[in-house]
C-alpha cells in the first residue's frame, strides 16, 4: 500500500499553519463537494480524501504523530522495509486507534499489523488528551459568581462559575474542560483572595483625619483615616476581599493604599486659608 500524504491532498507544505490547513480544506471542499459535482464519483472520492486529511492535520495530537510516523516510514522504506534497517524504527506502541478508519491507519495495519496488535495488548492504553476551551470572566463575575450557557462542539451546556474562581482554574464540561481567565480590572488588583486598591483622600482628611467612603466591587464601605496620614499609607480591611472558592462565608482582605489629593487649582478663599496655615507653620 502506498503512503498517503495528507499534505499533498490539501496542496500544502508540511510547514503549513493551522490557519492555512483550515483555509485549504474549505477551498477544496467547496470545489469537490458531491452536491456541486453530481454524478461525478471521482469528485466524491477526492472529497473523502480531503476530509480525511483535514481530520488528521487539524488535530494537533494526530498531526504530531502523523509527522513522526511518516518521517520514520520513509526511513523504513529506504531500509528495504526492515525494522531497524539504517537505524530506523517505527514505534507503534502509542498509536492505538488514533488513525482508525483512515487510509493511513489501514497502511499501518497492513505493514505492522502483528507488531501493532502484540504491543498494544501489553502496553497501557493512554487516555486521549482532554480538549481545553477558554473563557474570560470579569473580576465582578468572579466575585459574585455567574452562570453562562455555552455551545461546545454542537452540545449546549449551562456552566456555573462559583464566587472566588480564579485564573487557571478548570471546570469539566462535555468533551473536555473549560479554563478560566479573569480579566484585569481598571481599579482593583487581585492577589489570591485579597484585593488591592488605590484611594485618593482630601488633603484636609489627611491632616485632620476622619471618615472616607470607598467604592468596592459591590457597594461602598466607610474607612477611618487617622490624622496626619501620608500618601502611601496602606489600610487592611478584613473580610472585604474575594470570596474563597467553595466557601462563600470566607473572604480575603482588602488593602487600601491612600494617596493624598493635592489640588492643582485653588479658589481665592482656599488660597487665603492655605496662606494662613503657612503663616501658622503648617
Amino acid at each position: 500500500m502506498d503512503f498517503h500524504d495528507y499534505y499533498k491532498e490539501l496542496e500544502l507544505e508540511r510547514s503549513a499553519t493551522d490557519a492555512e490547513i483550515k483555509k485549504a480544506f474549505r477551498r477544496l471542499a467547496r470545489q469537490y463537494h458531491p452536491d456541486t459535482n453530481p454524478n461525478k464519483p471521482e469528485a466524491e472520492e477526492r472529497f473523502k480524501k480531503i476530509s480525511e486529511a483535514y481530520e488528521v492535520l487539524s488535530d494537533k495530537t494526530k498531526r504530531n504523530k502523523y509527522d513522526q510516523l511518516s518521517t520514520q516510514y520513509n526511513s523504513y522504506q529506504r531500509g528495504g522495509g526492515r525494522q531497524g534497517a539504517g537505524g530506523s524504527h517505527v514505534p507503534m506502541d502509542d498509536v492505538g486507534d488514533m488513525f482508525s478508519g483512515t487510509s493511513f491507519g489501514d497502511m499501518l495495519t497492513e505493514l505492522f499489523g502483528s507488531q501493532r496488535s502484540s504491543r498494544t495488548k501489553t502496553a497501557t492504553r493512554r487516555p486521549p488528551p482532554k480538549k481545553v476551551f477558554s473563557v474570560q470572566l470579569s473580576l465582578l463575575e468572579a466575585f459574585t459568581g455567574v452562570g453562562k450557557r455555552f455551545t461546545i462542539e454542537e452540545t449546549t451546556a449551562d456552566i456555573t462559575f462559583k464566587p472566588g474562581i480564579a485564573t487557571g482554574q478548570r471546570l469539566r464540561v462535555p468533551d473536555g474542560e473549560i479554563e478560566v481567565t479573569i480579566e484585569p480590572h481598571l481599579r482593583f488588583v487581585r492577589e489570591g483572595n485579597d484585593l488591592r486598591v488605590k484611594e485618593a483622600i482630601l488633603l484636609s482628611t489627611a491632616l485632620l483625619g476622619g471618615k472616607h467612603d470607598v467604592v468596592i466591587l459591590r457597594g461602598t464601605i466607610s474607612i477611618r483615616v487617622a490624622p496626619g496620614t501620608c500618601s502611601g499609607k496602606v489600610l487592611r480591611i478584613k473580610g472585604q476581599g474575594m470570596p474563597v472558592y467553595g466557601n462563600e462565608n470566607s473572604r480575603g482582605d482588602l488593602y487600601v493604599e491612600l494617596t493624598v489629593n493635592i489640588p492643582t487649582i485653588l479658589t481665592d478663599e482656599q488660597r487665603v486659608l492655605v496662606e494662613q496655615l503657612r503663616d501658622l507653620g503648617v
